[in-house]
């Protein structure tokens, strides 16, 4: 197992698929291991660097003996490795470390049953010893007892500031059990720190992306305390856009978001909070540019959206993902010119996911400033190459600086009856290439 480089997921297996012990301790144990079993004073200087020194020099010491055991387990020497964790043990019964010690040397004289119920005494003492949890953690997992097994791995990752890529990975191959969603799913309620780290890994390092689990843990955190987060939903849709299932995608963001509306625009009256999901408003802030959810200036429209433009600065994108089968459509809007004029600069737009000429563009209406003026665009999706839409809000940059205020209210998307639709969306590129406002 590489600390860097995930492996390729395999096909779905009913239990989780493990390699052995010793490579999988290695890689979770060595991201620990630099010191963290230093200890205070000379005496346990010695342990950890000359234990044979450190018997003399404290040969009462349980902790002393212990050590000695350990280092002999190193050098391959099982048997010496047990008689002195018994001798530990002798000296200090509750000594967790000599427990490990002494489950391992068993363990490598092949007695598996005297080796568990070490290591299961050792866990019940304490949950701080590295070694101890990735033994339980790997014997838990390769039995399908998840919930102990997912505890062990809670206690590993908290170790840390970053949870180390093998965990997650290991956590991963085990959530492709059905049986393990439910303990999974609980462990994450209790919002551990590696939770946010493991939604994005099964997104973004799973190969292919892990969607099917992440939205199985997500279902359940809905009906918990702890629901999950905007970022964790986003993290979970992106990964579906990015495989190209926009209508599952789409699904799943309805099914997440209480209080979801029908209709093709999200939220095109502006009246819920902004959210960081591909499939609400973004609303990014700037040099010379604002983007809010504000109190209109009317108050008759409630909340509108509010634009507030220097003319010249870049713009931040404000956009939104919809999912549009082919037919023909009309986008309408309303705005009101706050400002110092310059609304001709800014258009709201429709266009194909990864396709550069729009399907819509809607100029700003003309009209006194004060009011609120309605604009529309009748446009269709082709039945070809157009399996999801950007609904964006482009501006073209200025030479003058200019006070812009601008509201937005009223966004919809109907469809046409009647209109047959064109057979081919314009010619695709790089999403990354695709114009910023």
């Amino acid at each position: 197992m590489n600390d860097d480089t995930p492996e390729p997921a395999s096909a779905a297996p009913r239990r989780p698929t493990l390699p052995n012990f010793i490579s999988f301790a290695m890689a979770v144990a060595l991201v620990w291991l630099g010191g963290q079993f230093l200890m205070q004073g000379v005496s346990d200087n010695l342990l950890d660097n000359k234990p044979d020194l450190a018997v003399l020099w404290k040969g009462d010491s349980s902790d002393a003996v212990a050590q000695m055991a350990r280092y002999r387990l190193q050098t391959r020497d099982p048997s010496g490795a047990a008689r002195l964790a018994k001798k530990a043990l002798q000296l200090s019964p509750l000594n967790a470390r000599a427990i490990t010690t002494y489950g391992l040397a068993m363990e490598a004289q092949r007695q598996p049953v005297v080796a568990g119920r070490a290591m299961t005494l050792a866990g019940q003492r304490g949950w701080r010893d590295l070694i101890t949890q990735v033994w339980l953690f790997r014997r838990d997992l390769l039995l399908a007892d998840f919930k102990d097994a997912f505890d062990h791995a809670d206690a590993l990752m908290r170790r840390v500031p970053a949870p180390p890529a093998p965990v997650l990975r290991i956590l991963a191959v085990a959530a492709r059990d059905p049986n393990a969603i439910r303990p999974l799913a609980d462990r994450l309620a209790a919002n551990p720190s590696w939770r946010v780290p493991f939604f994005i890994y099964l997104g973004a390092y799973e190969k292919p992306p892990a969607t099917d689990i992440t939205g199985q843990l997500l279902t359940r955190l809905e009906a918990s305390p702890a629901r999950p987060t905007d970022e964790e939903i986003g993290f979970y849709l992106a990964a579906l856009a990015v495989q190209g299932k926009y209508q599952e995608a789409e699904a799943a963001w309805r099914q997440l978001t209480p209080g979801a509306r029908a209709g093709y625009v999200h939220d095109g009256d502006f009246e819920l909070p902004a959210r960081s999901t591909p499939f609400d408003w973004w609303l990014q802030s700037g040099v010379g540019w604002t983007a809010s959810i504000d109190n209109s200036p009317d108050p008759s429209h409630g909340h509108a959206l509010r634009i507030d433009y220097d003319g010249v600065s870049k713009p931040t994108p404000l956009r939104q993902l919809i999912v549009l089968p082919p037919g023909a459509y009309r986008l309408s809007g309303r705005m009101l010119d706050a400002g110092d004029g310059g609304s001709a600069a800014f258009a709201w737009r429709v266009i194909c996911v990864q396709a550069v000429d729009p399907l819509a563009n809607a100029p700003s209406p003309a009209g006194p400033a004060g009011q609120w003026h309605a604009f529309s665009a009748d446009f269709a999706v082709p039945t070809t190459g157009c399996p999801a839409q950007l609904l964006d809000l482009a501006v073209d940059r200025g030479d003058l600086q200019k006070d812009i205020t601008l509201w937005y209210d009223d966004l919809a998307i109907t469809s046409i009856p009647g209109v047959a639709p064109k057979t081919q969306a314009p010619a695709p590129i790089n999403l990354d290439d695709l114009p910023k406002p």
